[in-house]
């Protein structure tokens, strides 16, 4: 699904720049909505689906007149938590500190991921997408006998962006935004 998005913005940016001249810059954005069959009882519902969010993907591409098409995906809208294992801890301290370091909370929040595949090869992007969404799993839970504890959110997004640029040769850059929820909107 997603080469075909891949492939549909290319098409987009692609008709804009040879059918106008007067367009310098164009970009299109496709997002995928995550719908599956709704069940009752294990029989599927013959016409009706539920939105299931956990993770939205998306793909982007954009190019300026005589430019190179430069292609972006992502995942937006990733919820997670982890009961333990996290804590806040180690950070800088001075007159105007007031929260106490804790090695045991919860860690909740939401993810936005956004990578560039620099020059756009003949890459298998529903592989790279996949595996790029293993990573943030692995790093954020850790192995689900034991865990992995962290001393931050701000290591656990680190730790993330590390995993997924020393295994996915194919990506040029890539942003993770962590969005923290404090306990109650868990």
């Amino acid at each position: 699904l997603a080469y075909h998005h891949i492939n549909q913005n290319n098409y987009i940016c692609n008709h804009f720049m040879t059918t106008f001249c007067q367009v310098a810059y164009v970009k299109a954005y496709v997002q995928e909505v995550p719908w599956q069959r709704l069940h009752e009882d294990g029989v599927p519902h013959i016409h009706s689906f539920i939105c299931v969010p956990d993770g939205t993907r998306f793909c982007e591409a954009e190019q300026c007149r005589n430019g190179p098409l430069i292609v972006f995906a992502g995942i937006k809208d990733l919820k997670l938590m982890k009961t333990t294992q996290s804590g806040f801890e180690g950070f800088y301290k001075n007159e105007h500190t007031t929260l106490p370091e804790r090695h045991d909370r919860i860690l909740c929040g939401e993810f936005f991921c956004k990578w560039s595949y620099g020059e756009c090869k003949d890459f298998d992007f529903n592989c790279i997408w996949k595996k790029i969404r293993e990573c943030i799993l692995e790093a954020f839970a850790g192995p689900p006998d034991c865990g992995e504890y962290s001393p931050s959110y701000q290591k656990t997004v680190n730790c993330i962006q590390m995993l997924v640029l020393s295994r996915v040769p194919q990506v040029s850059s890539f942003l993770l935004m962590m969005f923290y929820f404090n306990n109650s909107e868990c």
